[in-house]
């Protein structure tokens, strides 16, 4: 699949291709090649083609508190407040339907196919066809965030109050305890899996090298962290804080002794974030916020840590944004009132709506 460089998303992501309604909250949304999947936060599940046209709807019969699509875009997982359900997007059959406390993370392994799912304070794991193939024991807290440590699932990473734990579901073992002195509010972990980094609910950020076993923790945050996103290359990482996007570079040693790059430029506090796959050295991050506005910012060699970056597209809409992701040539954002947008190359006319 082609990938734009940043020149050409500056130049082309200008244009309202469509816009859709699916009458309640966006919870989420994934992009795939050929389909758009979008989450509503009462638990209905609209599946569109790329220009926006419905054409398969799901329902959890629950509200929803995670979703996540497979690694191969055939299935798709919802975790709601009593129950997990696995469906298979070639038809909308349910694949799998499991009572489920409290799951809010979920997470797949990309070669598998095996799906980890939090229950209360458990984490179960999944085999492709649905049967469970392995327990936790219960954790400090209601599990807060969910991380394959490589594509083979045979490392698990769960957070909870005092940390992360990573587990080797295989031998049924913790072979890693990440401290933290509070409860972990999601993580994120780097595409070569040599760290971990999670949001706090005392407003920092908390990152540990699971190499040599060193750590650090950024503090002063003015509100909670809980959005945190990798970039595929692994050399940056970006939270929310406030109404501000920080940036931390992970090159090398990684962030420890470097200041944050500050994305500077919202008006309401970032409620999401979510990487572009461009090509080349020069990432594009796209955020959302709750007044209703969405970003796109660059980064590159001449955005050392600790200077400060602006917007070079921004759209309002003013219309609190839940989500955003993006593909090779689209932008989608996911707003409170149920409406889907999607920012394309090519005015409205010319793409096909």
């Amino acid at each position: 699949m082609a990938v734009m460089s940043s020149a050409e998303v500056k130049n082309k992501v200008t244009y309202l291709a469509w816009q859709l309604d699916i009458g309640e909250p966006v919870f989420g949304i994934d992009a795939l090649a050929d389909r758009v999947i979008i989450e509503g936060s009462e638990g209905s599940v609209v599946v569109a083609d790329t220009d926006g046209r419905a054409q398969l709807r799901l329902g959890l019969d629950d509200f929803l508190l995670a979703a996540a699509a497979s690694p191969n875009g055939t299935r798709l997982a919802l975790g709601g407040g009593r129950r997990l359900v696995v469906f298979d997007l070639a038809d909308g059959s349910v694949v799998a339907d499991r009572p489920h406390r409290w799951c809010r993370c979920l997470a797949w392994a990309a070669k598998t196919g095996e799906l980890a799912a939090s229950d209360g304070r458990l984490v179960r794991v999944y085999a492709r066809g649905g049967r469970l193939r392995w327990t936790s024991a219960p954790l400090q807290s209601a599990v807060a965030g969910l991380a394959w440590m490589d594509a083979d699932g045979r490392r698990l990473a769960a957070a909870a109050y005092q940390g992360v734990k990573i587990f080797e579901p295989d031998t049924d073992r913790i072979v890693e305890r990440l401290a933290a002195p509070d409860a972990i509010a999601g993580i994120a972990v780097a595409p070569n899996w040599c760290w971990v980094v999670g949001g706090s609910q005392n407003s920092a950020l908390h990152g540990w090298n699971v190499r040599d076993g060193s750590d650090f923790r950024m503090s002063g945050f003015p509100k909670l962290v809980s959005r945190l996103a990798f970039e595929s290359s692994g050399r940056w990482m970006c939270c929310n804080g406030g109404d501000t996007v920080v940036c931390w570079d992970f090159f090398g040693s990684g962030p420890t002794g470097r200041e944050g790059l500050p994305a500077e430029g919202h008006r309401g506090d970032v409620t999401a974030l979510a990487w572009a796959p461009t090509s080349g050295s020069a990432p594009i991050l796209v955020s959302g916020d709750t007044a209703g506005e969405v970003a796109l910012w660059r980064l590159g060699p001449s955005s050392p840590p600790g200077g400060r970056i602006r917007p070079f597209w921004t759209t309002t809409t003013c219309d609190p944004v839940s989500s955003v992701v993006a593909t090779r040539d689209r932008i989608f954002s996911g707003h409170r009132s149920g409406a889907v947008r999607c920012f394309t190359s090519q005015p409205r006319q010319e793409a096909g709506r």
